[in-house]
């Protein structure tokens, strides 16, 4: 049984999204991880998922730079969603940008808990649990 429920990853790189669905098994990290390519799918799959009345994904992995709606799109719309669906939610930023202006304005999301440069390491997995634990 992992340590979440579920999770989610949130990117249009293929390979990051593939490599880090394979640490996160490794490290029995979720039940269950979904994975949308980009901002708008998310943004619509996981409205989808609270009109079926199924709770969202304990943790977000959230790439910023993505076609269509970037991850700082995300951050704003999906924020506006009722507090008693999404308050439960973790998002790490997970980016290749090492930009100190990108980790400060992360801080202004009341959901955001880190800004993870990329890749996605067993470490920084480890760390993610040992702070929810």
């Amino acid at each position: 049984m992992g340590v979440f429920n579920s999770c989610c990853i949130i990117d249009d790189d293929e390979f990051f999204s593939i490599s880090s669905k394979s640490i996160l098994q490794h490290q029995n990290f979720s039940d269950n991880i979904l994975y949308y390519s980009g901002g708008q799918e998310a943004l619509d799959g996981l409205i989808g998922l609270l009109v079926e009345n199924i709770t969202l994904p304990d943790v977000i992995f959230l790439d910023l730079n993505m076609p269509n709606r970037d991850g700082w799109s995300f951050l704003e719309e999906f924020e506006e969603l009722p507090e008693d669906k999404i308050g439960h939610i973790h998002i790490y930023i997970t980016s290749s940008f090492i930009s100190p202006a990108y980790m400060e304005k992360a801080k202004n999301y009341k959901l955001v808990k880190d800004y993870i440069v990329k890749p996605l390491t067993k470490e920084a997995i480890k760390r993610i649990i040992e702070v929810n634990s």
